[in-house]
């Protein structure tokens, strides 16, 4: 049977390659063996509620949205780790949402290498129809993805996918184990250095680092609020128990930088200079640089703790 979706193969028939990135195609479709009676409005509410949550999850894991439709999405990602990690949350946020009687709706995701590039006389981007096509091999909610995107992997994420059938195609299938992969936060590749050991350089204007070790999230003052929490949602997520799913933001106002702690367990704000200080249901004035604590006090190599550097305008100091 002949492939009817163009691949990357035809790819230097169809235009001159720019740069490779990782696109995400992902459908939610009604799976019942037998057709709903739902009326046409109630169905696409469902659709839309559904499709909502997989555009929160991109902010949070470094994806951009490239196309909407009634039905589905088309993501583009630096990485094919961050489409696959991105891929599991959305999986998950379908999931947990409650399902009609009778009705049973899915969630199908193909994970693709793309090329970025001029077309020059198609107007199907092959590299979205292969991915379209990856979506449709499983029969229910599942995530597969094509020999490129899966040979990238890291080893622990590579063992948890599985060839599958890709009958008329050339491009290998891996189905991926979604419930197997952890929940492990990727953040959004705008808001820090992209390449390891490389620091982000600040912009000109205003701006406040966020550093966990190697890791550095940058926001300039165009970011008006940060959100911080367990939520993977958030700007800057965080994996500890002691840690809020909406812990604190930091909002940009009058050429300050303002900490707002909205949690449980308080934060722990560390200057460089002078003493701690713990808020709860508060806000304090960020100093120019020092370390903060979510949830407990600041303690070097845990997930809830950070330092901190304010990079301000001339006219802000």
């Amino acid at each position: 049977m002949q492939d009817v979706y163009p691949t990357l193969a035809h790819a230097d028939q169809l235009a001159q390659p720019l740069s490779h990135d990782y696109l995400l195609y992902g459908m939610v479709q009604e799976t019942t063996e037998v057709p709903s009676e739902l009326d046409g409005d109630l169905l696409n509410k469902l659709t839309l509620r559904r499709l909502k949550r997989l555009e929160r999850v991109l902010a949070a894991h470094g994806g951009q949205l490239v196309k909407s439709m009634p039905r589905g999405l088309v993501a583009g990602f630096h990485s094919a780790e961050s489409a696959l990690i991105g891929a599991c949350e959305m999986q998950r946020r379908n999931t947990v949402i409650p399902q009609l009687s009778g009705t049973q709706l899915s969630l199908k995701i193909g994970i693709h290498a793309a090329i970025k590039r001029h077309l020059t006389q198609h107007a199907i981007d092959p590299a979205e129809a292969t991915a379209a096509k990856l979506a449709a091999l499983l029969g229910k909610s599942g995530i597969v993805l094509s020999e490129p995107a899966m040979e990238i992997l890291p080893s622990e994420l590579k063992e948890k996918s599985t060839a599958i059938a890709n009958d008329g195609s050339a491009i290998a299938a891996f189905s991926v184990d979604w419930n197997a992969v952890p929940i492990r936060p990727v953040s959004n590749p705008s808001a820090r250095g992209n390449r390891e050991g490389e620091r982000y350089a600040p912009p000109d204007g205003s701006c406040v680092i966020l550093r966990q070790g190697s890791e550095e999230f940058v926001f300039d003052d165009r970011q008006h609020v940060i959100a911080i929490g367990r939520d993977v949602a958030c700007h800057v997520p965080i994996n500890s128990p002691k840690v809020s799913r909406k812990h604190a933001r930091i909002i940009y106002r009058l050429g300050n930088y303002v900490l707002i702690d909205t949690s449980t367990n308080g934060t722990y704000l560390h200057p460089a200079h002078g003493q701690a200080t713990r808020i709860q249901k508060n806000m304090i004035v960020l100093p120019d640089g020092g370390r903060i604590g979510f949830g407990l006090p600041w303690e070097a190599g845990t997930a809830h703790s950070f330092e901190f550097e304010l990079n301000r305008r001339k006219q802000d100091t």
